[in-house]
This record gives C-alpha cells, structure tokens and sequence, in this order.
C-alpha cells in the first residue's frame, strides 16, 4: 500500500527526531531564491516525517503540504482537502527514508524518493508493509518548503538494503529560464514524445529515448530500477505499449526541472489495465529533456 494511501487509513509516520515549526526548517533562510542544495530536500523529508510522528498525520501532512498539493489515490486528488478529513492522533508506525534527491538550479523546486514501512504494532521487530515513495517539494516565499505532490507503490519485503543517499546537482545551459511559456510548452512536448514512443513502440524503447542515465522508475509490487538499462529491462518484461495522457505540466524559473502526471492505461482494448504515471523531468547544458523518475500507480479494478 503506497505511503500516501497508508496515511489516508490515519497512520502515522516516523524518522528522526525534533520538532521544527511547521514547514520551515531549523535555520532555514527566508529568501526564496537560497543555494541550490538537495541536501536540503532530504532533510525537508525527515523532518516532515519527524513531525508527522509526533503530531499525528491529520496534523503533520496539513503542516508540510502545500494548499495546493496533489496527493494520489491513486488519481490527483487535493492533498490539503484529504487531510482535513482524516482523524487526529497517533496510530501505528510508518517510516520512509530518502535515497535520492534533486533540485533545480534557482533553488525553488525539489524532489525525493526513496523506501517506507508500515508497522501496525510497534513492538513488533517486522513491518508489515512495504514501498517506495516519491515527493516533489517547491520552496515558499519565506524560504520554507511545503510539498506540493506526494505518491508511492507498495512492493513485497525487499531483497536488498536502502542505499546510501544520492543527490542530482543541478547543471542548467544559458537562458533555460528565460522564456517561462515556452519552457513548460518544451516540457509538454517530452511528455507528450514519451507518450507516443510507449504507445508505438513500448515503455522500454521510449525510455531508451528519453530516459536519463541515472533514471529511477517505480512499479506496483516491485522494488525500484535503478540506471537506464535496469529500468529497460524491468519495464520490458512487464509492459508493451501504453496510451499516455499528460494532464498537468509544471516548470521552476530557472527552466531546468519539472514535472508532468496524467492516465496510463495498458493491456488488451477489452481489459485495459488503467492507472496514473508521474514523471519528473530535467534538463542541462543541452535543451533536451530527459526523464529522470517516472512511478505508475494502478487504479484498482474495484474502482
């Protein structure tokens, strides 16, 4: 069960300690426009999850969420308005650790992913569930950082260890920024490219196009892929062609970091299998677009 759907059941979340005042870091500038440092995405992570421990997650996701998140259910929905609706109080015990962070070169956008648990009974020594979460972060203009989209898949116990934290530093070209519609336009077009290589061709070959080399992509009930080839090669064992539908599109200033989410449905015309897909894009020195996350989420059959 994805983390965003494990908090919706009133479960609540840990790691860390300490209680910053919600949504702004200890020693966080209030300048919007700060250094470009993933590191601080990672620690926006802990100590929203920190919070959410110790408050509640009624409490905890309203005070890191954006007024305008979207939090998937696995369709976009408000994240603000589904955590008014949850009970207050503490329940059970859900961690998530960072394994990978990126930012944008001004500094206002971010993004996170990495595995969480769920235990119903603390005393137990093993969770009972088991996933991968992804977070896109934008930074405020008193120089906090609210979340402005939160999903996730559930996958069977892993067979390997978390890894040590990565981070994507930001290498943007001259004048990405500078023309903000026709850097949202260029990045509707790589979503809408993508779409049409999974749809002719496949996942894996749009991937090969468009993916980067250090691509991460998640799928329900499967550890996350980790590098263009191991992604290739997880994607094409499971999926063909796909029909993809962009339905949101958001650039940072600075024009090197975005993200994208809209349907993706799969399988036979008679029994398509449909879902949600969200991508998170870059770009560098070159205009290009690559897709550095991509996560697809089902929509359940009973839906």
């Amino acid at each position: 069960m994805p983390r965003t759907a494990v908090a919706t059941l009133g479960l609540a979340l840990v790691l860390g300690s300490g209680l910053p005042l919600p949504g702004r870091l200890p020693g966080s500038p209030r300048s919007a426009h700060a250094a470009a440092d993933p590191a601080d995405i990672v620690a926006a992570e802990r100590a929203f999850a920190d919070q959410v421990r110790q408050r509640g997650v009624r409490e905890g996701f309203l005070a890191w969420l954006a007024r305008t998140s979207v939090v998937f259910r696995p369709g976009p929905v408000s994240g603000i308005a589904t955590y008014e609706k949850q009970p207050p109080g503490w329940r059970g015990l859900l961690a998530w650790t960072p394994v990978h962070a990126g930012i944008s070169a001004d500094g206002l956008l971010g993004w996170s992913t990495g595995p969480w648990t769920w235990q119903t009974d603390t005393t137990r020594k093993q969770p009972d569930a088991h996933g991968e979460y992804m977070s896109v972060w934008r930074r405020q203009g008193d120089g906090s950082w609210k979340a402005v989209l939160d999903c996730g898949i559930g996958h069977p116990p892993p067979t390997r260890e978390a890894p040590a934290v990565r981070y994507a530093l930001p290498a943007p070209g001259p004048g990405l920024g500078s023309r903000p519609l026709a850097a949202r336009k260029t990045l509707y077009e790589a979503d809408a490219g993508f779409a049409r290589v999974a749809g002719a061709s496949g996942v894996s070959d749009a991937l090969a196009r468009y993916g980067a080399e250090d691509v991460i992509v998640l799928r329900e009930g499967a550890q996350r892929a980790s590098g263009l080839q191991a992604a290739r090669d997880s994607i094409g064992a499971r999926e063909q062609r796909v029909a993809m539908v962009s339905n949101a599109q958001s650039v940072t200033g600075s024009g090197d970091l975005g993200y994208t989410y809209g349907t993706f449905v799969s399988g036979r015309a008679t029994a398509p299998d449909s879902a949600w897909y969200v991508h998170v894009w870059r770009r560098g020195p070159t205009p290009a677009w690559k897709l550095a996350f991509q996560v697809v989420m089902p929509v359940s059959k009973k839906n």
